[in-house]
């Protein structure tokens, strides 16, 4: 019989019974657990290729880095906004630049003062502009748009103390050279041609070609003026003698705004002298006193910011030009024509400073 056999059955057959020990073992007071102490399994690795989604960051993280890029923002809107209050309106890309001085171009015939007008208040007011210069490339033109800028521009000089100087290009004649009178200071190219003091109208005569193509045109009128100038009919004495007293009525205003711009430069009889419709080259204007001295725009610049008190170079700024479309070219053009047509046939105001 085994040892089992021998050990566990007693004398009357029965086994005794076994006695289980159920109180757990006692932990050591050591930190590190013993070795029958099983650990915590690790997770396990990622299988290859896959990308474990990052930490999420903080809350507070977030709200400092929005915080910091809002600010940015706002500093930036404020600068553009500041930018555009201080370059003023209807002005050319802003510029940081303090010797601003503004220029406008008036180029071409002159029939209409309002654009430049217009252009003349936007540099008057803006606080950054402090010099004006007025680029002359003009024959001359209408009568009544010549005198309103010239008013403009002795009023904005008057006004604000703002030099206006004028720079001549190729031609500043007749009411180019109205215009210019009116400024601090006259330069002009060497070869630029001004002058042309006096005043200008003509008419048409149709009448051998109305009866050529066989018309009678009939007129009815209050007074015996009241159709002086029609292209029907040759011209009687008394209408020549009444237009000639027009055109010597504006030619005296003529010499008057003159003699007023160039005070202290030309006396009446100087401005008399040349005020009979001659043409001069730049050269031969300064000699005559019609203008101050020889250069081109860049010269105007600098005697424009030496009069405003400007030290470096000036920053010259033009009016922001205003983009037109397909049909403004068209109406432009069908005014234009309408016109011409009116001269042709006598109406409209035929009266012109123009060279």
């Amino acid at each position: 019989m085994s040892d089992f056999d021998s050990n566990d059955i007693n004398a009357g057959g029965k086994t005794d019974p076994v006695t289980v020990d159920t109180t757990p073992p006692r932990e050591s007071s050591d930190s590190t657990p013993s070795a029958e102490t099983p650990s915590m399994p690790m997770p396990p690795p990622p299988p290859p290729g896959q990308v474990l989604p990052p930490k999420k960051s903080s809350g507070i993280g977030k709200m400092i880095a929005g915080l910091a890029i809002g600010g940015l923002l706002v500093t930036i809107l404020f600068v553009v906004i500041a930018m555009f209050a201080f370059a003023g309106r209807g002005t050319t890309p802003m510029t940081l630049s303090r010797n601003k001085v503004g220029v406008i171009l008036i180029q071409g015939e002159i029939f209409e003062s309002a654009t430049t007008i217009s252009h003349l208040n936007d540099f008057a007011d803006n606080r950054s502009i402090h010099a004006i210069v007025l680029r002359i490339n003009s024959p001359g033109g209408a009568v009544a748009p010549s005198q309103e800028i010239y008013s403009e521009v002795l009023r904005v000089r008057e006004e604000t103390g703002k030099p206006v100087i004028a720079s001549m290009g190729t031609v500043a004649a007749s009411g180019g050279y109205y215009i210019a009178a009116a400024c601090d200071e006259i330069i002009a190219n060497p070869g630029s041609i001004t002058g042309s003091i006096g005043v200008i109208a003509q008419w048409f005569n149709l009448e051998d070609l109305v009866e050529w193509a066989r018309l009678r045109p009939e007129t009815f009128k209050s007074g015996k003026l009241k159709d002086a100038g029609s292209p029907y009919r040759e011209m009687t004495d008394d209408e020549r003698a009444y237009y000639q007293r027009i055109i010597s009525q504006l030619h005296e205003q003529f010499i008057g705004a003159v003699i007023t711009g160039r005070d202290g430069r030309m006396s009446e009889d100087d401005v008399r002298t040349v005020a009979d419709g001659r043409v001069f080259t730049g050269e031969e204007a300064l000699e005559l006193k019609l203008i101050d001295q020889l250069g081109g725009l860049q010269q105007a610049l600098r005697v424009a910011a030496d009069r405003a008190g400007l030290s470096g170079d000036p920053t010259p700024v033009y009016p922001r030009i205003e983009k037109r479309s397909l049909l403004d070219v068209l109406a432009e053009s069908k005014q234009s024509s309408g016109f011409v047509e009116k001269f042709l046939v006598g109406h409209g105001s035929p009266f012109l400073y123009r060279w």
